[in-house]
C-alpha cells in the first residue's frame, strides 16, 4: 500500500506541475484588451493570367516576398513559442530578479496584431513585383482570426503579365566615354528575352563602371549612368541606357598616373611627421620612410600601379590587397588626386583623411554638380577645340600604419580521445613580423604537452609527453631561381622555409625524436583556390630508449615495430584546395588534392648498396607515391539546417628501398574525425581484427595503405550556442600486400565493399564562436571483422546492457567541427 500511495502522490505533483505550467504557458496571458497576438503570415500566389503557370524563379520570388513582409512573428524552438512562454511566466520587474530575467533577457514580449500594417506591407509586395517585371501586380490582405486573442494575416498575391526585355539601345556620343561603353555592349547583363528586372539594370550599371574604371575613367561611378525603361509595347519592354547630361566632367575622361608614393610609416598620431622624408625612387615608385623601417625591395611585388601607364581598378584593388596581405600593416589606405602641373612632383606630405578640393565633385549631388562643370555637349567642343580641364594625370598615395613589429603568443590547448587518453598542451610563439626590415614573417614556437589515461585501461598505452619547437621564415614573394615570378592575383605569393624538432615520450616504452626541414611556396589563385608546393620536405625520425616492457608488447603485434622504426623521408609534395564554403549559401563545396612523392630523385642518382638499399649518409631514405582526395558537399536545407557529405579517398605505393609506407604517412580510421563509432587506430585493416583489442597490450596504431571514408551529417541550431547533429560514418583501411600476421587486410577490388564498416550517433555541439566543444555518442551499425553474415549489428544493439554499452558506445570530446 505505501509503494501505492507514493504512485498517487508522485502523480498527483506531476498532474500540478503541469496544469501550472500550462496555465504559465498561455501564449495570449499578456496580450492588452482589444488587440491580438500574431502569429503570422501566409502568401498564395495566383498564376499569371497570360500563360496560366508559375515563372521559373518561382522559388526565389516567394522567398523574396516572405523576406519583405514584417513583423515577424514570436519566435520558436521545435514549434513551441519557449521565449514568449518564459516572457508570460513573469511580471513586470521592479528590479533585478527572477521577473527581471524573465521578461528582459530570456523571455520575447508577444508581437502584436496592432503593429502589423497590412496595407504598407502589401504596397512593399506590390513594389517588389514591379521590380521583377510584373507592372500590374496587385497584392490584397485579409487578416484572420483565430479564437479570442490570436490572428494571422493572408496575402494574396495577383502578379498578372510578366513584361520582358524587347530592345537594349545605348544612347551615346561619338566622344571617348561613349566610344568605350559601345565597345563592351556584348558583354551587358540586359538580355532581349529576359524578363525585367531592377536587379538586372543595377548589375548592368556596376557592369559598365568595372568597366570604365579599368579603362582610366577613375571619376565615374554608376550614378552617372540612367537606364530608361519604355513599357507602352504589349508585354515587354525597351531600355535605354544612357549618361548623364549633368556628367561632371572629370567623369568624362580617362586618365593616367604620374607619381606612386608609399608612406610605410603612417600613423594618426604623428601624421604630418610620418609624411615627411627623402623620398626614394624604387623602380618608378617613391617610397617616403623617415623612420627607415622597410628595404624598398618589401614592396617590390605588391604595387601593381604603374607611372605613365592608365589608371586601372583591378592594378588598384591588386595593389590594396598585396599590402594588406603583406601581414605588417593593419591599415592601408589609398588617395587618388588630379594632377594641375605636370612639371611639378607632389610627392612629400598630405592628409589621407582630408577630402582634396579636386576630387570633391565626387561627393555632391548632381544638384550641385551642375554648377562645377559644364554638359557634355560644351565638353565635347572643349575637346575638340584642344582646351582641357585639367592634365588628366593622377598621383597616387598609399599610407600605410604598421602592426608593432614583435609580438608574443600563448595557447593553452586540451584533449580527450575515445581511447581514454586525456591531455593538455601549451604553445608559446614569438613573432617578427618585418624580419631584416624585408615585411618577412620570423615565428619561433615552443611546445610541450603532456597525456595520461583517465579511463578504457582496456586500450593499454601509458602516460606521455611532448616537447617541440619550430623555426619557420615566410617572405611575400616567390625566392626562386627565375627572375620577377609574381602572379597577378589580389593575394601575395610566400616562400616559407622551417626547420623543427619534436621529442615524443612514453616513459616505460619509448622516446621518439623527429626532426624535420621544409621549403614551401604558397598562393592564392583566386579567392576560392589555393595551392601549396613543397619541392623540399625532410623528415628524420630517430627512436630511442625502448624498453622491455616495449619489447614484450612487439612479440605480441609485431606491427607496433613500425611505429618507431628509425626513418628518412627525402621528397616533395603539392596540393590545392578549392573551397567556397560561406555562411549563407546554399550550396557549397571543398575539394582537396594532395601529392606526396619521396625518394624519385634520389632513387635514380643512388646507387643500391650490398644489402640492396640505397642510402644518404649511412640512412636508407623511403620511397613511395601517395596520393589523397577529399570532397565535402555543404547544403543549406533551411533555416539553421544543413547536411554535410564527404568522402575522402587515400591511396599510397611503396617501391624500391621501402616495403611499406612509412608510419607517419599511413592511413589510420577511427576516432573523433574520422568513422565516430570506432576508437582510433583500432579499425582495420580491412576485415582483420587485432586480438589484443580488449587487452591492457593494445597501443592502437592500426594503420594501412588504402583509405576509403563516407561521412554525412545533419547539423540542426537548437538554441543560443547549442546545435544538434546526427550523423553516419562509413569506411575502412587496407594494406596493398599480404601480411601473414593481419589475414583479411589485403585490398581485393571484387571484396572491398564487404570489409566497410558502418557507424552513426548524434552529437551537440558549443558554438561560441572563437570555440566549438563538441561532443559526439555513436556505436556500430556494421563490423567488418565478424562473419561475414554476421557483420550487421542492428539486432544486437541493447542500450540496456551496461557490458554492452561499455564496448559499443563510443563518446568523442572534441574541438572544432569534424569537417
Amino acid at each position: 500500500m505505501r509503494i501505492r500511495s507514493n504512485h498517487i502522490f508522485v502523480s498527483c505533483m506531476l498532474f500540478c506541475c503541469i496544469v501550472l505550467l500550462i496555465s504559465g504557458c498561455s501564449t495570449t496571458r499578456t496580450v492588452p484588451e482589444g488587440d491580438r497576438l500574431y502569429t503570422g503570415s501566409k502568401v498564395t500566389w495566383t498564376n499569371d493570367t497570360v500563360t496560366k503557370k508559375r515563372p521559373k524563379d518561382y522559388g526565389s520570388l516567394m522567398s523574396g516576398l516572405e523576406k519583405r513582409i514584417r513583423p515577424n512573428p514570436n519566435r520558436k524552438f521545435l514549434g513551441m513559442p519557449i521565449k514568449l512562454w518564459l516572457y508570460n511566466l513573469g511580471k513586470e520587474p521592479k528590479g533585478k530578479g527572477l521577473n527581471y530575467l524573465l521578461r528582459k533577457k530570456w523571455g520575447e514580449p508577444p508581437v502584436l496584431l496592432s503593429s502589423a500594417k497590412p496595407d504598407y506591407t502589401s504596397d512593399i509586395l506590390e513594389s517588389y513585383l514591379v521590380d521583377n517585371g510584373f507592372f500590374q501586380a496587385e497584392v490584397t490582405n485579409t487578416i484572420k482570426y483565430s479564437g479570442k486573442k490570436k490572428a494571422s494575416i493572408n496575402y494574396t498575391v495577383s502578379p498578372n503579365h510578366r513584361y520582358t526585355i524587347n530592345r537594349v539601345m545605348y544612347i551615346m556620343d561619338t566622344h571617348w566615354l561613349g566610344r568605350t561603353i559601345l565597345k563592351s555592349r556584348d558583354e551587358s547583363s540586359l538580355i532581349a528575352g529576359a524578363p525585367y528586372s531592377l536587379d538586372s539594370i543595377k548589375a548592368e550599371r556596376e557592369r559598365i563602371h568595372a568597366y570604365l574604371k579599368e579603362q582610366g575613367y577613375y571619376y565615374f561611378t554608376p550614378d552617372y549612368l540612367i537606364v530608361q525603361a519604355d513599357s507602352t509595347l504589349d508585354g515587354k519592354v525597351n531600355l535605354y541606357v544612357k549618361v548623364k547630361d549633368n556628367t561632371p566632367a572629370l567623369a568624362l575622361r580617362p586618365y593616367k598616373l604620374r607619381d606612386i608614393t608609399l608612406f610605410p610609416d603612417y600613423s594618426l598620431d604623428n601624421d604630418s611627421t610620418s609624411t615627411l622624408g627623402t623620398p626614394v625612387n624604387y623602380k618608378g615608385i617613391y617610397i617616403v620612410d623617415s623612420a627607415h623601417r622597410f628595404k624598398s625591395s618589401a614592396f617590390d611585388r605588391s604595387v601593381f600601379l604603374r607611372p605613365d601607364s592608365l589608371y586601372r581598378l583591378s592594378s588598384h584593388d591588386i595593389t590594396l590587397q598585396r599590402l594588406i596581405n603583406l601581414g605588417v600593416f593593419k591599415f592601408v589606405k589609398g588617395q587618388f588626386s588630379p594632377v594641375r602641373d605636370t612639371s611639378k612632383h607632389n610627392i612629400v606630405g598630405g592628409n589621407p583623411n582630408a577630402i582634396p578640393r579636386d576630387t570633391s565633385m565626387r561627393r555632391r549631388r548632381d544638384s550641385t554638380a551642375v554648377r562645377d562643370t559644364l554638359s557634355r555637349i560644351n565638353y565635347a567642343t572643349m575637346l575638340n577645340n584642344r582646351f582641357s580641364l585639367d592634365s588628366g594625370w593622377l598621383d597616387a598615395k598609399f599610407y600605410l600604419t604598421p602592426y608593432q613589429r614583435r609580438s608574443l603568443q600563448a595557447e593553452l590547448r586540451g584533449t580527450s580521445k575515445s581511447n581514454g587518453f586525456i591531455g593538455s598542451q601549451v604553445n608559446l610563439t614569438a613573432k617578427n613580423r618585418n624580419w631584416l626590415h624585408r615585411a618577412a614573417l620570423l615565428e619561433i614556437g615552443l611546445k610541450g604537452g603532456m597525456e595520461w589515461q583517465t579511463g578504457n585501461k582496456s586500450a593499454g598505452g601509458s602516460n606521455s609527453y611532448m616537447l617541440g619547437g619550430e623555426v619557420a621564415v615566410t617572405f611575400p614573394r616567390f625566392i626562386t631561381p627565375f627572375k620577377n615570378l609574381n602572379i597577378r592575383t589580389p593575394y601575395v605569393p610566400r616562400t616559407r622555409i622551417s626547420a623543427g624538432y619534436e621529442l615524443y615520450s612514453r616513459s616505460d616504452l619509448y622516446n621518439l625524436n623527429a626532426y624535420t626541414l621544409q621549403l614551401q611556396y604558397l598562393w592564392q589563385k583566386s579567392q576560392y583556390l589555393n595551392h601549396s608546393l613543397a619541392p623540399i620536405a625532410v623528415t628524420y625520425v630517430l627512436p630511442t630508449k625502448t624498453t622491455a616492457a616495449y619489447d614484450s608488447i612487439l612479440k605480441n603485434d609485431p606491427s607496433q615495430r613500425s611505429a618507431i622504426e628509425k626513418q628518412f623521408i627525402l621528397g616533395g609534395n603539392y596540393t590545392i584546395t578549392y573551397n567556397t564554403l560561406q555562411p549563407n549559401k546554399v550550396h557549397s563545396f571543398f575539394v582537396s588534392g594532395n601529392i606526396d612523392i619521396s625518394g624519385n630523385i634520389a632513387g635514380l642518382i643512388i646507387p643500391k648498396n650490398d644489402t640492396g638499399q640505397k642510402t644518404i649518409i649511412g640512412n636508407s631514405f623511403a620511397q613511395y607515391e601517395r596520393f589523397t582526395l577529399e570532397g565535402r558537399h555543404y547544403w543549406k536545407i533551411g533555416n539553421g539546417k544543413q547536411w554535410i557529405n564527404r568522402l575522402l579517398l587515400g591511396y599510397g605505393l611503396p617501391y624500391g628501398n621501402s616495403q611499406t609506407l612509412p608510419f607517419v604517412k599511413q592511413f589510420f580510421t577511427g576516432g573523433s574525425s574520422s568513422i565516430r563509432a570506432f576508437r582510433a587506430r583500432t579499425l582495420g585493416p580491412g576485415s582483420y581484427h587485432n586480438p589484443a583489442v580488449d587487452s591492457s597490450a593494445l597501443l592502437a596504431n592500426e594503420a594501412g595503405d588504402i583509405k576509403l571514408e563516407f561521412n554525412s551529417e545533419v547539423r540542426i541550431h537548437l538554441a543560443s550556442v547549442f546545435n544538434f547533429a546526427a550523423f553516419v560514418d562509413a569506411g575502412n583501411i587496407w594494406l596493398q600486400k599480404d601480411v601473414p600476421d593481419k589475414p583479411g587486410s589485403k585490398f581485393k577490388f571484387d571484396s572491398f565493399y564487404k570489409e566497410i564498416a558502418v557507424g552513426g550517433g548524434i552529437g551537440l555541439r558549443i558554438d561560441a564562436s572563437i570555440v566549438v566543444v563538441r561532443l559526439d555518442l555513436a556505436t556500430p551499425f556494421r563490423i567488418p571483422y565478424l562473419p561475414e553474415k554476421e557483420r550487421w549489428v542492428f539486432n544486437k544493439i541493447n542500450f540496456g546492457d551496461p557490458e554492452w554499452r561499455k564496448k559499443n558506445l563510443i563518446l568523442n570530446i572534441a574541438i572544432g567541427y569534424p569537417f
